[in-house]
């Protein structure tokens, strides 16, 4: 019986010979305890907003700023940014990733521009997050600015883009007045987290010095907390922003007094049962929770602040990051990472062009072969109905409960995972992932739901690439004095979702209670 951390191995997807439904006899069972708390979440389920339109240089197939620019409508284009809110609302995006350069709001030192263009974009997301209560971990990805990029590396736009700060100290002043602008005169409250640089530490990445080299992170990290002391901004800071889900090695973390939270990445995680390129879950499992009993050993969360597949391709137009078997494998890396302890999770991304380095996105708002904004948004098929079922039925600072799953085991190799939320108003959500290319006849037992009815929601793999899909919930146990026991089928290559919230298919989303 695994308990609590559910550890399940998955099958290929791409060419599934369904095994098809099972035996009379349950080849499974599952228990949710929601009376048997765990940890709170600091955090939650969200995915990536960047504020960045100007473009930034391609070269070959290579992005120089990622896919972290483009594909956003102008701030002032009201019927666009409508599409966009609907579609955050339904996807009850609770725990978001606003992500800016400093070019944008300081483009000279000490020359802000409050109302750039750009700046007016990061207004609208930061507005819809304040409405909606969202928690928001703002990233600062990169400078981008020839007044405090190295000597060496100015008036060229690849070179200054990767550029660390040649002012650590200019630097932490302009983020701290950025931030001082936007928690003290603007007034937002939905700012909780900051990160001061994306994934450093590289000699590919965004924070070097010349000829190529990393920089200290501990240098930047310690003068962005003293810029922000003398502020008065007692916002905390997160890092290491350090990808791809790396070991921890402590003799490394060096720059433990100024953070408060710890955050990674993880993009080449695969199924315990492929092989290949990358780490199975199981080895993602293990490092973050090395890295789990670090960061709570000084009290801080852990988040999962970029998450998405690049093992089933990526780059430039590659659709892999978008298919259905990646939305399983991101589904399962956040349930088995519930388990582990990790308290936020954030996809990459919400918005996204699709044609700089993959389909990352979770609405298409962007023609490639034109280069132009579409007219209308419609959802990005399996990113947006998989990864966005389990945020649309999960509320910010939840808490983690107690499950077990027994059997769903193929060659001694696990393939169902679950775990399961109870949120702040004692509403029940219980995930479920089946990677397997079988389906399981399982028995179910539920205890501790302060609620009358348990509804399912479901994604199978028939269901993929469905542009039009409707998840409605559907009646599946009536509770008594909270506890249910029923009978189901999990389908081959699914997520199911038992969960005391009734939402119709076109309800908004779960994000604060």
């Amino acid at each position: 019986m695994r308990k609590t951390r559910l550890i399940l191995a998955v099958p290929a997807l791409a060419a599934l010979a369904f095994i098809g439904p099972a035996t009379a006899q349950p080849e499974l069972t599952l228990r949710a305890d929601f009376n048997q708390t765990l940890h709170v979440l600091r955090g939650g389920i969200g995915a990536s907003w960047h504020a960045m339109e100007t473009p930034i240089p391609v070269v070959g197939d290579r992005s120089h700023g990622g896919s972290g620019w483009g594909g956003y409508p102008p701030a002032g284009d009201d019927a666009a940014w409508r599409q966009i809110y609907r579609h955050a609302d339904w996807l009850g995006l609770d725990f978001c990733r606003v992500e800016i350069e400093q070019r944008i709001y300081e483009p000279e030192r000490n020359q802000f521009t409050w109302d750039s263009p750009e700046m007016k974009i990061l207004s609208r997301i930061l507005d819809w997050c304040e409405r909606r209560h969202v928690d928001v971990f703002l990233q600062q990805m990169w400078g981008n600015v020839d007044w405090n990029a190295f000597p060496e590396f100015r008036g060229d736009p690849i070179k200054r883009v990767h550029s660390g700060p040649h002012s650590m100290n200019d630097f932490a002043d302009g983020l701290a007045a950025l931030v001082k602008h936007l928690v003290k005169t603007r007034r937002y409250t939905c700012i909780k987290w900051i990160c001061i640089n994306n994934e450093p530490r590289y000699d590919w990445s965004w924070w070097q010095r010349p000829p190529n080299e990393p920089m200290s992170l501990r240098a930047g990290l310690e003068a962005v907390r003293q810029a922000f002391d003398r502020e008065g901004i007692v916002i905390p800071l997160s890092g290491p922003d350090w990808t791809d889900l790396p070991e921890l090695k402590p003799q490394e973390i060096d720059f433990d007094p100024f953070i408060g939270a710890y955050d990674l990445h993880s993009y080449v995680a695969r199924f315990d049962w492929s092989t290949g390129k990358g780490y199975p879950l199981a080895q993602a499992e293990q490092r973050l929770r090395a890295w789990k009993s670090w960061a709570g050993e000084r009290g801080k969360p852990l988040f999962l602040s970029e998450l998405g597949s690049m093992v089933f391709g990526w780059n430039g137009s590659d659709p892999g990051p978008s298919t259905f078997d990646a939305a399983i494998k991101d589904a399962e890396l956040v349930v088995r990472a519930l388990n582990v302890g990790v308290e936020g999770f954030n996809r990459w991304s919400f918005i996204n062009r699709g044609d700089l380095d993959g389909h990352w996105q979770m609405i298409d708002t962007w023609d490639p072969a034109t280069k132009t904004l579409l007219k209308s948004f419609p959802p990005k098929p399996n990113a947006y109905f998989v990864y966005g079922l389990i945020s649309r039925l999960t509320a910010k600072h939840s808490t983690l409960v107690a499950t077990e799953v027994g059997g769903g085991r193929i060659d001694e190799t696990n393939r169902v995972f679950a775990a399961a939320l109870r949120s702040p108003k004692a509403q029940c959500t219980w995930i479920i992932v089946n990677d397997a290319p079988r389906a399981w006849p399982a028995r179910l037992r539920v205890s501790g739901a302060n609620r009358s009815r348990l509804h399912q929601y479901q994604v199978t793999f028939q269901q993929k690439d469905n542009l039009s899909l409707k998840i409605a919930p559907a009646f599946k146990a009536r509770l008594k004095a909270g506890e249910a026991v029923f009978s189901d089928e999990l389908p081959a290559m699914s997520l199911t979702i038992y969960s005391t919230y009734d939402l119709g298919a076109r309800d908004k989303g779960i994000i604060a209670e």
